[in-house]
């Protein structure tokens, strides 16, 4: 197991040596957010293997700076998308309920301008340099947002992947790395828990 000094340290290089990536995938975050903006509705299948994306660019980023570990749980976390996205029924996406697309909103909105590991010249460089895409954190915060406000994509599977990804990794960087910062991903993924325990009990 790597220590947490070695941990932040690799997180660290990922976010000095792939600017270029960083900006690349808040533009695709950007363009998703403006096509289901502009009434894009998806399908929860479509929707799901798009998230999926990330969760292989946080992978392959950790198996090429040393850190295996992070690198098979986000491939294997990408492939239960992919499987699960093909159990899904639902022909299109739809809305949770009112409070659970707002801490969905502010959910994405943390994980796009994650602040910790880059050091901006400007306000206006956390909104397309932080390490979305990058690093676990903020990656799985903007997927759990979407999740909240997409009803979970009419999946449990799915649901609860994001859940107990997003509960421990947002622990475990609350505890072990000390960054205070990823509360909010653990908010996130507890809410997300709520909403499915909600819908489950209907």
């Amino acid at each position: 197991m790597l220590k947490s000094e070695d941990i932040i340290n690799g997180l660290q290089t990922i976010v000095n040596e792939y600017p270029g990536v960083a900006v690349a995938w808040h533009v695709l975050f950007y363009c998703l957010i403006a096509a289901l903006t502009f009434k894009w509705i998806p399908s929860p299948r479509s929707f799901a293997l798009i998230l999926a994306l990330p969760l292989l660019s946080v992978a392959f980023l950790a198996w090429k700076t040393g850190n295996p570990f992070n690198g098979t749980i986000f491939v294997i976390a990408a492939v239960l998308l992919v499987i699960f996205s093909f159990r899904i029924t639902s022909p299109t996406v739809n809305y949770s309920q009112l409070p659970f697309v707002i801490a969905g909103i502010l959910i994405v909105i943390f994980g796009l301008i994650y602040p910790h590991f880059i050091t901006p010249d400007s306000f206006l460089k956390y909104l397309y340099a932080s390490p979305a895409g990058l690093i676990p954190c903020p990656t799985l915060s903007v997927i759990i947002g979407f999740l909240l406000i997409y009803n979970g994509l009419n999946s449990g599977a799915i649901t609860i992947t994001l859940i107990v990804l997003g509960l421990f990794y947002g622990i475990f960087g609350v505890l072990k790395l000390g960054v205070r910062l990823d509360l909010f991903l653990v908010f996130g993924a507890v809410t997300l828990l709520f909403r499915y325990l909600l819908s489950f009990g209907k």
